[in-house]
């Protein structure tokens, strides 16, 4: 389930109302007032997952895409699409290679804590990442993996938390869009 801003025919009922003489232009203070929630929604996932995960703005941001309403299509869509995301780019206790370590490497892809990953160790291949031996064997190796954005979009408080503000973003820009309408007709 994605996260959604509802409406429904009482919100068209509720702008045509609200315009009176020019309730034909209810599409299209409902359309901005659903784009400009989407943007609201857009900002709060990546709010709302950084709040549980440590993960940066930039790695979220980079799997969303945004579709806009228009008069026509009363759709306004947020998803995310991405793949699991390197255990590097979360919190790695020690960040860099050290052969002659003794300590289990430690990751937080969660915030409140670290887990211990027996047999993982961080290589410098481009760049330092986390990876874990296949057997007893120097080779072949596996580069670890933690949970992708759509996966922590399935959290429920998130996207409880996502939705309610982007439901309170719409209502209030709907009124918002409203008012501009009608004073733009009064100022004619």
């Amino acid at each position: 389930m994605r996260p959604t801003v509802s409406i429904d025919q009482n919100t068209l009922d509720y702008a045509e109302h609200m315009l009176g003489d020019l309730k034909k232009k209810a599409p299209n203070a409902i359309s901005a007032a659903l784009n400009r929630a989407m943007n609201t929604v857009a900002t709060n996932i990546s709010k709302e997952i950084r709040q549980e995960y440590n993960i940066k703005a930039g790695d979220i941001k980079e799997t969303l895409s945004k579709t806009r309403a228009s008069r026509t299509n009363m759709n306004a869509i947020v998803s995310s699409r991405g793949n699991l995301i390197p255990l590097d780019r979360f919190k790695v206790t020690p960040k860099n290679p050290s052969p002659k370590r003794k300590a289990p490497i430690r990751v937080g892809v969660k915030k409140g804590g670290k887990k211990t990953l027996l047999g993982a160790f961080v290589a410098d291949i481009n760049g330092n990442k986390v990876f874990r031996r296949q057997g007893k064997k120097r080779l072949p190796i596996d580069r670890m993996f933690g949970p992708s954005v759509p996966q922590m979009l399935k959290n429920e408080d998130i996207r409880l938390r996502v939705n309610q503000e982007g439901q309170l973003m719409f209502n209030k820009r709907l009124d918002h869009e409203i008012n501009r309408i009608l004073e733009r007709s009064a100022g004619q």
